[in-house]
């Protein structure tokens, strides 16, 4: 089934009913400011800048200059790598098979699909779309890659989004037709129907500890006692669109057998909202033994702002669904009550600041509780446990109230306990300590710290969907409402977090990225406070889609 259009997609008279959920009476959220207006002239002009901006990175990456390759495109120089983030002053080059990869070729198929909202010089066109065709080639072997569920990001937003543009000649365009139903069924195969919802990893968790041997820093993977034998993360639902944009009826399915259970056990309530109205997803929960966690999040329990991006959009998708579905919706839960709580979740969750920190909680007083936090109902396993200040800039703090940890050493196989035995940690104290683990150390982290990462990433992903939801949605009271604050959420992003106009990392506009500020995974102490494709990839969407609710209206 070819992929509609964004424009066409977003002006279609698919339709979702009124909010049918009692509102919110209790916590109310704080109403959007009205002081300024995004406009039209303003995201065509973002997107000429994005324009700009990737055919400067192109030339960089045609000509080798300002690159920090992963280790394997150093190794075969035959390999197709393709830029993610700036990391160590460069383009860091990513290897085949990530998840990241579809989002460059992706945002070039983006723009060359909206090029009437875009200023061109000669040539322009022509260059991205002969960019835009390279770079898709590394991608055609992971259409059977079925060792990730990640195939939606890396396949539905790159040759999805190529299939938009007019100007994809025949033969290319039959080919990635081809590619993406391959990669639809390779995706199905990830899907229980015991459980009902498709497996996100294969691989166990490890934790990542440095240890100091002979006078030099050794890293290693130690394996826990209580690893996850079924992880589903709610990046997931990203996934769904790619599933329901097609006939058969199988994937549609699997797609909404999907969202039931993610529905079902992956989300929460923070403790203040006593009324229970407004749902935070966990960023994962383990199938084999009934468990939430949050890998990438501040603690086991917290509202990672990317996770609660994935969420919303990933429901947004299913509700659109519902309108072509080719399976009976009659056993299936209300999944339009759900898209508007978890609407009004973020809106309660990003109050005036349109830009979150990486994790929402991340800087609250109590931060530290969230981080610390180690409940047996819980995944006992998060990356902020053995993140050390050392792995981080020295301006960095990942939460308020940031120190080293003092763990159980029982949450470590029997096997791991006994490597660490004697081993020396990064800051000269014994790692295993009686029945304790001290990754870290126990002396307070330099006060240098005290910048908390804000996530653009996270704030491109709610503006889009805000946009989206605005534009189909046939209750005027929530289109005016969620248009509004994607408004404010775009207009912070433009005036602040360009990377032409963001004042922390002047860099940035020189290597080609679009926004500054964006965090990728706290817990690895990857890609922090630093451009990311995908954010540029959200922002870029978000532009496209402010001006087809203009359209719309």
């Amino acid at each position: 089934m070819k992929k509609q259009s964004l424009v066409q997609m977003l002006v279609s008279t698919i339709l979702i009913a009124g909010c049918s959920q009692q509102q919110p009476t209790e916590i109310q959220p704080k109403q959007p400011s009205s002081v300024s207006t995004f406009s039209v002239e303003q995201a065509r002009e973002n997107l000429t800048f994005a324009k700009d901006q990737y055919l400067k990175m192109i030339e960089h990456v045609e000509n080798k200059r300002h690159q920090y390759n992963r280790p394997a495109c150093e190794q075969d120089p035959t390999m197709i790598c393709i830029p993610r983030s700036q990391e160590h002053g460069g383009i860091f080059m990513e290897k085949y098979a990530k998840w990241t990869n579809g989002f460059f070729p992706g945002l070039m198929w983006k723009l060359l699909a909206n090029k009437q909202e875009i200023e061109w010089n000669e040539g322009e066109e022509q260059k991205l779309y002969q960019s835009a065709k390279y770079f898709q080639q590394a991608l055609e072997n992971d259409a059977s890659l079925a060792s990730t569920h990640d195939l939606g990001f890396m396949l539905y937003d790159s040759y999805g989004e190529a299939l938009h543009y007019e100007g994809l000649d025949s033969t290319t365009r039959q080919k990635y037709i081809q590619l993406l139903d391959t990669g639809r069924a390779t995706l199905a195969t990830r899907f229980s129907d015991q459980e009902g919802v498709i497996k996100s990893w294969d691989f166990e968790p490890h934790m990542k500890l440095t240890t100091m041997e002979n006078g030099e820093q050794k890293v290693g993977f130690y394996s826990l006692s209580d690893p996850w034998t079924f992880p589903v993360i709610i990046d997931n639902m990203m996934n769904l669109e790619y599933l329901f944009d097609s006939d058969v009826e199988r994937y549609h399915h699997i797609g909404f057998s999907h969202a039931e259970q993610t529905m079902v056990n992956h989300y929460f309530y923070d403790e203040a909202d006593t009324a229970k109205q407004y749902p935070l997803s966990y960023h994962v929960f383990d199938y084999g033994e009934n468990k939430p966690g949050n890998w990438q999040g501040l603690g086991n329990v917290s509202a990672w702002a990317r996770g609660q991006g994935w969420s919303l959009y990933g429901y947004l998708t299913v509700v659109e669904a519902m309108q072509r579905a080719r399976t009976d919706l009659s056993n299936y839960p209300d999944f339009t009550a759900h898209l508007h709580r978890l609407l009004a979740s973020v809106e309660h969750l990003l109050g005036d600041q349109y830009v979150p920190y990486w994790d929402f909680w991340a800087a609250r007083d109590n931060a530290y509780e969230y981080a610390e936090n180690k409940s047996p109902e819980t995944a006992v396993y998060s990356g902020i446990l053995e993140l050390c200040a050392k792995r981080l800039e020295e301006h960095i703090t990942p939460y308020k109230g940031y120190r080293p940890q003092v763990l159980e050493a029982s949450m470590l196989s029997e096997e791991s306990r006994n490597r660490l035995a004697g081993k020396k940690n990064w800051y000269g104290e014994e790692v295993i300590q009686g029945d304790k683990l001290v990754p870290c150390g126990s002396k307070p982290y330099p006060a240098s710290h005290q910048k908390i990462p804000r996530d653009t990433s996270a704030s491109a992903l709610f503006a889009s969907a805000f946009y989206r939801f605005a534009t189909i949605t046939k209750d005027v009271e929530l289109r005016q409402r969620y248009a509004k604050l994607a408004d404010n959420i775009m207009l912070e992003l433009t005036q602040n977090y360009r990377t032409d106009r963001n004042t922390n990392r002047e860099i940035s506009q020189d290597l080609g990225f679009v926004l500054a500020e964006a965090t990728g995974n706290m817990g690895s102490a990857g890609e922090i406070d630093t451009p990311i494709v995908y954010g540029d990839f959200y922002f870029v969407e978000a532009n496209i889609r402010k001006i087809a609710y203009e359209l719309s209206r």
